[in-house]
């Protein structure tokens, strides 16, 4: 066997970074290691009041995954897309359902409909009874990496910083959110392998240089790992509606707050908002690989407003984003609905984004 070759899988390397000058959002950096130290989570906590109405995008430093473990996973990621396409169309995902387990193929049928849709994804469920299912045999060759991988993310991110909201919140019971976020109960998260595809210029100026339109994700907190070619960017606020780019550092993970922590914090902890665009010139082109983990409630849980004296405080204790639903919505509702209606879409069984997700909710749209 070749010694660049390990388990017939070359391995993967970054891209260079863009040379590009790019306006970059100012995040800040929360570093997890400190939650075992005394008085780190007391600090954390200040760290996070102070920013987090501003943005819901932030770095997490001294979380314990190596370079290589990540570059790891890059290279299975890579390889899952270079299987011919006839075999990843054996997975493939039910999303008009509003299943986005297994795989979603680029769209190709026409340029209208690619300009919508430019991008492949593999979504590996948790590794329980409920989300037995077919897999390519790539994926059953390395089963085991992958799943210590997933089961990394949940315990060592996940957990410790629905602690740290928890703490935030001053809820007396700083297990609340993590209790809501088992990883044995139903519900669909899941780690993705995600593709963006280059286009040309013309291509991507017919599609406003659009490689996914601006955006809340539907879950409770996503991570991404390091990924050097530029393309995402977070909208800074609501009202001033403009982008800047998100830097990737090599040795953080981006976190962004979704819909699900946002409906159970009353709106304290905003759902963020975020696009990703064509890349830089000396970046452009290349493929954009992806690795992402979707942290989602179980799926009963309601999407209600959890009892926060610091909620009440400020006035959120009463005036919430349940509010807005017609009838008590649960965590598996919301992301089905979100999915099916973007499939709708994105495949042009619609040909305009439709108002209504769900119960009287409507879905917002930023560019």
């Amino acid at each position: 066997m070749s010694p660049a070759i390990i388990d017939d899988i070359p391995p993967y390397e970054y891209p260079a970074e863009t040379t590009e000058e790019l306006d970059y959002a100012d995040l800040e950096a929360l570093d997890i290691s400190k939650l075992n130290q005394e008085g780190g989570k007391e600090e954390l906590a200040k760290q996070v009041l102070g920013f987090i109405n501003k943005n819901g995008f932030f770095y997490i430093k001294g979380h314990g995954f190596s370079d290589a473990q990540i570059r790891r996973q890059y290279a299975l990621c890579r390889a899952i897309f270079a299987l011919p396409l006839e075999e990843k169309l054996k997975y493939q995902c039910d999303t008009a359902a509003g299943d986005f387990r297994g795989y979603k193929p680029q769209s190709t049928s026409s340029p209208k409909l690619a300009s919508r849709d430019n991008d492949e994804r593999y979504n590996i469920p948790k590794f329980t009874p409920e989300h037995e299912r077919p897999h390519p045999q790539l994926i059953h060759d390395h089963w085991d990496e992958i799943k210590d991988f997933s089961l990394a993310i949940h315990n060592n991110l996940l957990l410790p910083l629905l602690r740290l909201f928890a703490h935030v919140l001053e809820l007396d019971d700083e297990e609340f959110f993590v209790k809501r976020h088992r990883y044995e109960a139903p519900g669909l998260e899941y780690l993705r392998y995600m593709v963006y595809h280059p286009r040309s210029a013309e291509e991507d100026a017919r599609a406003g240089n659009i490689w996914a339109r601006g955006h809340t994700d539907y879950n409770t907190l996503t991570f991404l790992f390091h990924q050097p070619v530029a393309g995402l960017q977070v909208q800074t606020t609501a009202s001033e509606g403009s982008w800047k780019y998100v830097r990737s550092p090599r040795d953080a993970v981006i976190v962004n707050i979704a819909d699900a922590l946002e409906f159970l914090s009353g709106g304290y902890l905003k759902s963020t908002v975020h696009r990703v665009v064509r890349a830089p010139e000396d970046q452009a082109g290349q493929s954009r690989l992806s690795l992402i983990y979707f942290a989602r409630p179980e799926a009963d849980i309601v999407l209600e407003p959890v009892k926060s004296p610091l909620l009440q405080r400020i006035g959120l204790g009463e005036r919430s984003e349940k509010e807005r639903f017609a009838r008590q919505v649960t965590a598996e509702e919301w992301a089905r609905a979100r999915i099916a209606k973007d499939h709708r879409f994105r495949t042009g069984i619609v040909d305009a984004r439709e108002k209504e997700i769900i119960a009287g909710v409507n879905e917002r749209f930023y560019d």
